[in-house]
């Protein structure tokens, strides 16, 4: 992956994580009811699968589809730990156990990791099956 590629994936966490900051204000979705957490998790997830295949297909041209899940899985993981952990564990002085009462969070830090490889592997497996989809990057015809 090119450095230009890799600045654009800084950027992309950034901006996605301040995104989820911001809609979560006053205080970081704590004062969300359960039940509203539950739903903003299954729709960030859903979210995720069409921005996935979007990500693999438009970011990287070479249909390496795991290997470069595993960079997005990456670049979307380790950073909202980073930013998290500076917010909640040092800033707001709770210490590594910020993971529990924001498990809605912390669910993240590894969902990405099953997600992201399970769509590879889906879309691995839509190229083969149809030749040459993947030619022109999944466009329907």
């Amino acid at each position: 992956m090119t450095a230009s590629k890799h600045a654009f994936f800084v950027c992309y966490s950034f901006f996605t994580c301040l995104t989820f900051y911001l809609i979560g204000l006053p205080d970081y979705y704590q004062s969300w009811p359960f039940w509203s957490k539950v739903v903003l998790c299954f729709a960030v997830t859903g979210m995720y699968f069409s921005a996935t295949v979007y990500s693999l297909r438009t970011f990287w041209k070479d249909n390496r589809y795991l290997h470069n899940s595993c960079w997005l899985a990456f670049y979307l993981t380790l950073p909202l730990f980073i930013y998290d952990y500076l917010l909640l564990a040092i800033y707001k002085e709770l210490g590594i156990t910020f993971v529990v009462p924001y498990w809605y969070l912390t669910i993240f830090y590894f969902s990405f990791w099953i997600q992201f490889p399970a769509i590879a592997l889906w879309l691995n497996r839509k190229s083969l099956g149809n030749g040459s989809e993947d030619n022109n990057h999944g466009a329907e015809v």
